[in-house]
């Protein structure tokens, strides 16, 4: 399945998209998108589970609910979250769905929202609104539409992935994404939006069903700093334009594998792009006792301060390691722990092995680090792809308001 950086969310039949510069962001970059199906699409979202959940938040998943999972427009904003900002943002939310609604003639309910940037600042809605006729008239279906700049906060880079695969000999169908995260990034999900399209035709049961299956094994298993958002959501949108219905359970299997393909790298994309991160980390669980184990092992060790000070560092210290997979609260027999870098044994059956130290510093050198934690409790495995912490992290959000 070879996956393609140079087509995004409009490479799937049947969607269009635009961006705007509206001046929500002061660095004048662009700071409003729209995506828009030409037909009515099935859709499925996931979520942030931070309890203060932002405005554009309630409202989408009050319009999937009342509008039966059918979507037609997407409206974005980067540098104002909107979130924590009370009635007014509430408010600014529902103006802001119900003006694309007027203006596109789709029913309200079909309209979803998303906001990402500083939090506890209120929505330019006047801005936004006057913006919209020209965002509308700018839709096209040509990767460079600007929607993925609109998205941007603090990414040094725009995220996109897409795929086109079989599901028989005479149905093919696409899959297309683009994502923004660099920052406030752990599971459930990270301080991330990502925006999902597909041309195929599938029941929004199944569409929910692949999309939670492929969160878990992507957005859910990176972590940068060990912090939620408020606004993290996820959006997939299926119009059938392709005519390639996924029924038949091999079909459902390659559609979901696709989906977990595409969302996986744009996952490790966020990782590579964390706030002032210099190593990129891919921690293996294996034979952990069930899958669940295995991604809190993972996530111990991606959400520690001191291992991720150690990897910035250079510093083999890999103690820090194996006390993070202790701190899991995963049962577990020491005892049959076992910790590989880079393939090499550093730690097994309660003993330290004989590893030259110019060797574990030529590891820790690395831009790139794997390491394996072997449970030996059961069958289960899982990755979590992590990065360093350092100076320009803390110098980063330090003045992220200023």
């Amino acid at each position: 399945m070879n996956l393609s950086n140079d087509c995004s969310i409009t490479f799937p039949r049947g969607f269009k998209a635009s961006g705007a510069i509206v001046g929500i962001k002061a660095n004048g970059h662009y700071d409003l998108g729209l995506l828009v199906s030409e037909t009515v699409a099935t859709s499925a979202a996931v979520f942030t589970k931070n309890k203060f959940k932002a405005a554009p938040v309630l409202v989408s998943r009050d319009n999937l609910a009342k509008g039966g999972h059918k979507t037609r427009a997407i409206i974005v904003n980067s540098g104002c979250a909107n979130a924590l900002t009370g009635k007014a943002g509430l408010l600014a939310a529902n103006r802001t769905v119900a003006e694309v609604a007027r203006r596109l003639r789709v029913p309200k309910q079909q309209v979803l929202v998303a906001s990402t940037g500083v939090i506890g600042r209120e929505l330019p809605v006047q801005e936004i609104q006057e913006s919209l006729p020209g965002l509308i008239a700018t839709l096209k279906s040509e990767p460079n539409n600007h929607f993925v700049e609109s998205i941007l906060t603090t990414d040094t880079f725009p995220k996109q992935a897409s795929v086109e695969v079989a599901l028989s000999s005479k149905k093919r169908i696409r899959i297309g994404a683009t994502a923004k995260g660099a920052g406030m990034i752990h599971p459930n999900m990270a301080t991330m939006l990502c925006f999902v399209t597909t041309d195929a035709a599938i029941s929004q049961k199944k569409l929910a069903s692949a999309l939670s299956y492929a969160v878990d094994r992507s957005f859910n298993a990176i972590t940068v700093d060990g912090d939620t958002s408020t606004n993290d959501t996820v959006y997939l949108l299926a119009n059938g334009a392709s005519g390639g219905e996924v029924k038949a359970p091999a079909e459902f299997k390659i559609f979901t594998d696709a989906l977990t393909n595409v969302l996986r790298a744009l996952a490790m994309m966020i990782v590579r792009d964390g706030e002032g991160a210099t190593r990129f980390v891919t921690v293996n669980v294996e034979s952990a006792a069930t899958y669940s184990d295995a991604v809190k092992v993972g996530r111990a060790i991606g959400t520690s301060p001191l291992v991720k000070t150690a990897i910035f560092g250079g510093d083999p210290n890999w103690g820090r390691i194996l006390s993070a997979v202790g701190n899991s609260e995963v049962k577990f027999d020491p005892a049959k722990v076992e910790l590989k870098l880079e393939g090499v044994s550093i730690f097994r059956r309660n003993e330290p092995q004989d590893v030259d130290l110019h060797v574990l510093d030529e590891m820790f050198s690395r831009k790139e680090i794997e390491m394996t934690i072997r449970l030996n409790a059961g069958k289960e495995s899982a990755r979590v792809f992590t990065c360093d912490l350092s100076y320009d992290y803390v110098k980063i959000n330090g003045e992220y308001t200023t």
